[in-house]
């Protein structure tokens, strides 16, 4: 009688581990390896011995993966066949099964989703379930990572101390570890930000000029200009605050060289910045070129807050402020709550009207300003509310 050939099943701890790897360099922004490890693992884990609760955690490594595909650049992405970040149903419909650690990388990841569709209050509210069970996580490192994404968060409402706060805890874990020269180049960014909203220019500028340095080795060693990207694209949102517009356009036009370099989505962010700062130097065929990529470029991507601004631009400054297209702008921005892009955007318009003695206009600019300023203040009840 023969023998019976039985296929040999790797066992999940062995694959576990695995997946832990892959989402270390998920972490560290090392595509190439982060990419060689997925492809292990899809390899691995059909020949894995069965284990849910792995195969769900395994899902949530994948989502968080195609996140970090998206982030880098549109061309990465599209070279996996990701059409765009989704939420993976299996994740969905084992929402309750997700318990201990699974349910906080649940939460966390649902954060960072919720956040890069602009969706804040949605992405606070995550990220304040994930803190709950942050007990449950004993790697100094993936602390690290969450109090960087919630101080990115609170960053972009304008929530000021609560995001220095938590930039300051994952900075001071990252310095103790060289491998994250990275997440620590972004946590100095954040702090410059906020630096920047409460006017200390002379305290962003030098972390900004460090992280320009740091950015500068890692594209000599790794080849890559991303990062040094944002360090100049955020160097020039330090000097349009401070009003040297001339030596913020130096910085936004290098920043979007790099970003063209690597088709990074981020560069976006740089052209709404160029064609504001122009617009503020009176270089109006410049402003009027830059917007038309603009617009280009945010309806490839799809991005509807970026259209809405690039649309606001157009009305204001060269369509003379035509008030129903800017109420249109300003109305969509609320309709999403971002309420701190409606507060910079309609205190824009409130002083291009001042300045043209338009004072009933800048009246009706003004009381938009004061309530998108409301909403921010008051922030924090309503990210608990929406908990």
């Amino acid at each position: 009688m023969g023998l019976k050939w039985m296929a040999h099943k790797i066992p999940s701890s062995e694959v576990g581990v695995k997946i832990n790897q892959w989402y270390t360099h998920i972490c560290k922004f090392e595509l190439k390896q982060a990419k060689e490890m997925k492809q292990i693992v899809e390899q691995e884990i059909h020949e894995m011995e069965e284990d849910q609760d792995l195969l769900l955690y395994y899902s949530l490594i994948d989502f968080r993966h195609q996140m970090m595909l998206q982030h880098l650049s549109p061309a990465h992405a599209a070279s996996e066949s990701l059409q765009a970040v989704s939420i993976p149903k299996e994740m969905e419909d084992a929402e309750d099964e997700m318990t201990g650690l699974l349910g906080y990388y649940f939460h966390f990841f649902h954060g960072m989703y919720a956040f890069i569709q602009n969706r804040y209050i949605e992405a606070i509210s995550y990220y304040k379930h994930a803190e709950h069970q942050l007990i449950l996580v004993t790697d100094e490192i993936e602390k690290a990572e969450f109090y960087y994404k919630i101080a990115e968060v609170y960053y972009h409402m304008k929530q000021t101390y609560f995001s220095m706060h938590y930039a300051k805890k994952a900075r001071d874990i990252y310095k103790k570890h060289q491998l994250y020269g990275k997440r620590s180049i972004q946590c100095d960014f954040v702090m410059a930000g906020n630096w920047i909203d409460v006017n200390q220019h002379q305290k962003a500028l030098p972390y900004l000029e460090k992280a320009l340095k740091d950015c500068e080795a890692i594209e000599r060693q790794e080849c890559t200009s991303y990062f040094k990207a944002m360090a100049l694209n955020n160097l020039g949102t330090c000097h349009y605050s401070m009003g040297t517009y001339h030596t913020a356009t130096v910085y936004f036009e290098q920043a979007i060289s790099l970003y063209q370099k690597d088709q990074a989505a981020t560069m976006i962010k740089s052209l709404f910045s160029l064609a504001l700062t122009y617009f503020k130097l009176g270089d109006m065929a410049r402003a009027k070129s830059v917007i038309d990529k603009g617009l280009h470029q945010s309806r490839l991507l799809e991005d509807e807050i970026y259209q809405l601004k690039f649309q606001f631009l157009q009305a204001l400054y060269m369509e003379k402020g035509s008030s129903e297209k800017l109420r249109l702008a300003l109305f969509g921005l609320k309709s999403k709550k971002m309420f701190a892009d409606l507060e910079e955007l309609a205190l824009d318009a409130a002083n291009y009207y001042k300045e043209r003695d338009m004072y009933k206009e800048s009246s009706t600019f003004f009381e938009i300003v004061i309530e998108a300023r409301t909403h921010i203040q008051k922030g924090d009840e309503m990210y608990e509310n929406e908990a």
